[in-house]
């Protein structure tokens, strides 16, 4: 019964200073609402990694070429990349020959740059990349319609495209993409103007962080990468190549460190200022995973600063509202109040500002978490064990700073306090 009237108490002297309440409050709003914000797009991110990084097939690596410092740990910036530098179709048939049956598909790319497509008055836009055969197997992109590039085509260099069904979708409306093979592309690329034609038709799937922080939903258009050589006019190796292992790998980043070593120490081995870098998809979404989770704890540490603030803050209103009510505590300990009653009357009236204020926060963390989330194209909810130590975060707070206070106005004299003027 006695909590009952404590509470009572506290919420009418809140309510007698409403705008001094609501500016108390503000910093465990601020703070519980940054935390819960932080973490949730942080999960958004971190999940929206996870699933592009698992859509190129945890049993791919990817390797290529990296400045290799001097013996001072210095790298000549200013050096441009030398045709010596690149991967050539030597070495990844040096590399094939040496792993064999490890080696289930190894896949080339090389970007020819956006290219804009139109068909009347409508127009389309994709970006231009060359592959070798069977390369988009190795991506995970699903053909709907036709084939993947295949050796002859590359290999000729045929004048071939596969294209996306959002481009299809732009560029020949009501056209389904089966309707769509054998249909002429006329693109215009690197400053000209080619035709290709269409043989395959995959499902474009936009990565929703990666859309929402470019804001773009461009697909892919792919032709063989002899071709992209020839419209590119580019006459040297590749700066990355992916390789998916086959079942006989059980441990790629073993696997990652083996191709490595191979072929620095068969090709790179004179090259004083680039070596190749081989990495697996585990170990990269290793990497990211604990970036994120690195930036995630130094942004909440930020927040967490916000709710000390808050709560020295609600401190220090306590404190006036002590002083202020001293002919209040006087009279209440003159009618036989118990020290014990005054310290939990203003204790609670800690807690009931922190736990408003962090409901607040909760909810205003929750909405800004949510909207950003779905802003990046990766749709999040806060998980119910950070709004459950958010909760009880407020609610320590209010115990803690508000026992000083609460205790302050326990120990006051009765007679000094109804003197107090």
């Amino acid at each position: 019964m006695q909590l009952f009237e404590n509470i009572a108490l506290a919420v009418a002297g809140l309510r007698a200073n409403k705008m001094r309440a609501l500016l108390t409050m503000l910093g465990i709003i601020i703070g519980i609402g940054s935390v819960i914000t932080i973490v949730t797009l942080g999960d958004a991110m971190t999940g929206a990694v996870m699933d592009v990084f698992n859509s190129l097939g945890a049993n791919s690596i990817q390797i290529y070429i990296n400045d290799k410092p001097d013996e001072n740990g210095n790298i000549d910036w200013s050096r441009p990349y030398e045709d010596s530098d690149y991967i050539s179709d030597e070495m990844i048939d040096a590399y094939k020959e040496r792993f064999g049956s490890k080696v289930e598909a190894l896949a080339v790319s090389e970007s020819v740059g956006n290219g804009q497509a139109q068909n009347g008055r409508r127009q389309a836009q994709a970006q231009v990349i060359g592959v070798n055969d069977n390369a988009l197997g190795i991506q995970n992109i699903d053909i709907v319609a036709g084939h993947d590039l295949n050796e002859r085509e590359v290999g000729a260099g045929k004048y071939v495209a596969v294209i996306s069904d959002a481009f299809v979708e732009d560029l020949f409306p009501n056209t389904t993409p089966q309707q769509a093979l054998g249909r002429e592309v006329k693109l215009r690329v690197a400053r000209g103007q080619y035709t290709f034609t269409v043989v395959g038709v995959y499902h474009f799937e936009v990565n929703g962080m990666m859309a929402g922080m470019v804001g773009s939903t461009t697909s892919n258009l792919f032709i063989p990468v002899s071709v992209a050589k020839e419209i590119a006019d580019i006459d040297r190796g590749y700066s990355v190549i992916q390789i998916k292992a086959s079942s006989e790998v059980t441990d790629t980043v073993a696997f990652a460190q083996q191709s490595e070593d191979f072929l620095n120490r068969t090709f790179y081995r004179d090259n004083n200022y680039v070596e190749l870098m081989a990495m697996s998809m585990d170990s990269m979404l290793d990497q990211m995973t604990s970036t994120m989770d690195m930036m995630k704890v130094v942004v909440s540490v930020i927040a967490a600063i916000s709710l000390l603030v808050g709560g020295i803050g609600v401190m220090n209103i306590m404190l006036v509202s002590v002083t202020e009510r001293t002919r209040e505590i006087g009279t209440r300990k003159a009618l036989g109040a118990k020290n014990s009653a005054i310290r939990i009357q203003f204790i609670v009236e800690s807690m009931i500002i922190c736990v408003i204020g962090g409901a607040i926060g909760v909810v205003l963390g929750t909405t800004l978490g949510r909207v950003g989330s779905l802003a990046l194209g990766a749709a999040a909810w806060p998980s119910p064990f950070i709004i459950l130590v958010a909760v009880g975060f407020s609610m320590a707070i209010g115990i803690f700073f508000g026992y000083y206070p609460a205790n302050k106005a326990a120990k006051l004299n009765p007679i000094d306090a109804l003197r107090y003027e």
